[in-house]
């Protein structure tokens, strides 16, 4: 194995936890109110089929392949000229979205609070920091999150303080246009939600396996009450109009305000941007470094971690220029991209494993 560290699964759960809402918070509340208006409150609840999928079908794969990652497995069950190809796939894929998530951490910044600093070092700066994480190794990684997560939940909580300001009247009628605009809605989401079945690449580390399921299940409730949660307060906040918000989170942190002196709040949004994006990018660059090296049949990932940065970065700048392009990507082909790798291609790895073990008449797990 590459890797010689281990993590728990309650480690686990919460990486995942930041790994998919710390862009999701400020991001999907507008997709989702653009198309769903006031039934945007449903859209973490439908879109979590596609998370709750890919979840079981992470653990089944595991439990087939107890000691693989999606890199190694998928040579195992599609052959391996395919199951090549489709781990370079991975590959490509993972460091794509970690080159998306940074540059959206790079632009909410310097787009709301450091106005003058030039987008490089904002982009340089967190990539570099990742990256000593991710040479600790999945270690470093758990504790990080262990860390960080709680204080990235927190200042959710203060968004309470806007129960006098909220409207519930924004709530009805509900599904006045139908179940479609819902469907629609949730398209963005559901591709956040998708993300959960990188939880195959720590799963080979657990020091509690039999455990992961269960930590898996809760981290994926828990990233849907919380979306739902954030998704309520800006409807009942904004209205309809939270679709017409670049963030309507930011927009709700600055509404927060107690006797003229508890106020002006966004920065601890800022601080929880910062917190659970560092997470969030870490999570991403460990898979993508580590499935890099096991494309590669080496004997460390370590010495592909910077080289792994500098193309992260590259994806951030060069692939996406400019904030409109950003959103073009996330909202026409996030939402088709990740559900088909990484809930519909596993779910088809899991029944190609399957089929193969009932002709072959196999039972029990291949180690």
């Amino acid at each position: 194995m590459l890797e010689k560290g281990k993590m728990s699964a309650y480690q686990m759960g919460l990486l995942m936890y930041p790994l998919i809402l710390a862009t999701g918070f400020i991001t999907l509340p507008v997709t989702a109110g653009e198309y769903a208006k006031n039934d945007l409150w449903m859209t973490p609840l439908v879109a979590s089929i596609c998370g709750l999928i890919s979840v079981l079908t992470a653990i089944r794969l595991h439990e087939l392949y107890p000691k693989q990652t999606p890199i190694q497995y998928s040579t195992r069950i599609a052959g391996k000229i395919p199951g090549k190809i489709l781990g370079i796939a991975y590959y490509l894929l993972i460091t794509s979205i970690s080159g998306t998530v940074t540059r959206q951490y790079a632009d909410f910044v310097t787009g709301n609070f450091l106005f003058k600093t030039p987008i490089l070092l904002v982009i340089f700066s967190i990539l570099l920091l990742a990256a000593f994480a991710v040479r600790g190794g999945v270690e470093m990684i758990a504790r990080s999150a262990t860390i960080f997560t709680p204080f990235f939940i927190l200042p959710t909580f203060f968004l309470l303080f806007l129960i006098p300001d909220l409207d519930v009247r924004n709530l009805f009628p509900v599904l006045h246009h139908g179940w479609v605009p819902v469907l629609k809605g949730a398209a963005m989401p559901q591709a956040w939600f998708s993300e959960y079945f990188l939880i195959s690449f720590f799963l080979p580390y657990l020091t509690d396996p039999q455990k992961g399921r269960k930590w898996g299940v809760l981290s994926l409730s828990a990233a849907i009450m919380s979306l739902t949660y954030v998704n309520i307060i800006t409807l009942f906040l904004l209205g309809v109009d939270s679709s017409n918000k670049m963030y309507p989170i930011l927009v709700a942190f600055r509404y927060i305000s107690l006797g003229n002196f508890f106020e002006n709040l966004e920065s601890l949004l800022l601080a929880m941007w910062v917190l659970g994006n560092f997470v969030k990018i870490g999570g991403f660059y460990y898979t993508a470094a580590l499935s890099l090296a096991q494309c590669l049949s080496l004997s460390d990932y370590r010495p592909v971690v910077f080289p792994v940065g500098l193309l992260i970065m590259a994806f951030s700048l060069w692939g996406l220029p400019t904030f409109a392009a950003t959103a073009i990507y996330n909202r026409f082909i996030i939402p088709f991209e990740l559900p088909l790798m990484l809930t519909v291609i596993p779910l088809l790895l899991l029944l190609t494993a399957i089929f193969k073990r009932k002709a072959l008449g196999k039972g029990g797990a291949e180690q």
